[in-house]
């Protein structure tokens, strides 16, 4: 306390009397406190600030938590973006049926696909996704296991897909 009245004084905010006479009833409170008084009045201080402590520190955990989710969504994105540039296969430009699948917005595109991509897609095995980006006409073949991962994070990008 004297540190704060020392800080008053410098300020002018405080005069000499003034801080003697606080000064003194700081004295006097102590002594109707008495000793254990004092040590119940520092201890409850003690477990205040402990408690804040603790508190703070759970704010910092969870504070922690969310970044770390947020960087694990950012790199899984980042990812299925180039599951989505590097493994999904182009149809084949001489493929001798059409796959027409229909879309959101009720346009019915197609496919060229030979025979062996043509039963692996009515299998289940294989997906449709969407290459480019949102409106285009850009689309690609990829695996069910590669698409059901895209699917949880870029649901927009699997046009067609036995996924479940």
């Amino acid at each position: 306390m004297s540190n704060m009245r020392d800080q008053l004084k410098k300020a002018k905010l405080l005069s000499k009397k003034q801080a003697k006479k606080l000064a003194h009833e700081e004295r006097l409170a102590r002594s109707e406190l008495g000793r254990e008084g004092l040590e119940k009045i520092e201890s409850e201080r003690k477990a205040e600030l402990a408690s804040l402590r603790a508190e703070e520190r759970e704010k910092s955990k969870e504070f922690q938590a969310q970044v770390e989710a947020e960087k694990r969504a950012a790199a899984e994105r980042a990812a299925c973006l180039q599951i989505l540039s590097g493994k999904a296969l182009a149809p084949e430009p001489g493929g001798q049926g059409r796959w027409f699948f229909e879309l959101a917005d009720g346009s019915l595109p197609s496919l060229a696909l030979n025979e062996k991509q043509r039963r692996l897609l009515e299998g289940g095995s294989l997906a449709i996704v969407r290459s480019g980006p949102q409106g285009s006409h850009n689309y690609g073949i990829l695996e069910r296991s590669l698409a059901v991962r895209v699917a949880a994070v870029l649901p927009e990008r699997i046009v067609w897909g036995q996924l479940r």
